[in-house]
């Protein structure tokens, strides 16, 4: 006598539960690849930028720049009253268009 075996007794998943579930993973993987293409583009926007910042203060070190006309003065006092002030003037550097276009200021002592 032959056995039926019945379909709950059976193990395995069935067609559309395999399909399903490929799809979800395919969707899920799908965004986590997305998501990290966006963020090495932004790392690398960082990257430039931070490299232009890097260049932009080795040429301001160096005596680069250009001045921009305007002055700060910084006013340090003593409790006998006695007082000192220096005067720095502003400066910019802008570094070429076809790199970032990037610009810094900064100030000189006079």
């Amino acid at each position: 006598m032959k056995k039926s075996v019945s379909r709950s007794s059976r193990g395995g998943f069935t067609l559309i539960e395999i399909v399903v579930s490929t799809a979800l993973l395919a969707v899920v993987c799908t965004g986590f690849l997305m998501m990290t293409a966006a963020n090495a583009g932004q790392l690398s926007g960082e990257q430039r930028l931070e490299q232009s910042n890097y260049n932009l203060s080795a040429l301001a070190v160096e005596g680069e720049g250009e001045p921009t006309g305007e002055t700060i003065a910084v006013e340090f006092g003593l409790e006998e009253g006695n007082g000192v002030r220096e005067i720095f003037e502003q400066y910019e550097i802008t570094e070429s268009e076809e790199d970032t276009g990037n610009h810094m200021t900064f100030y000189r002592h006079r």
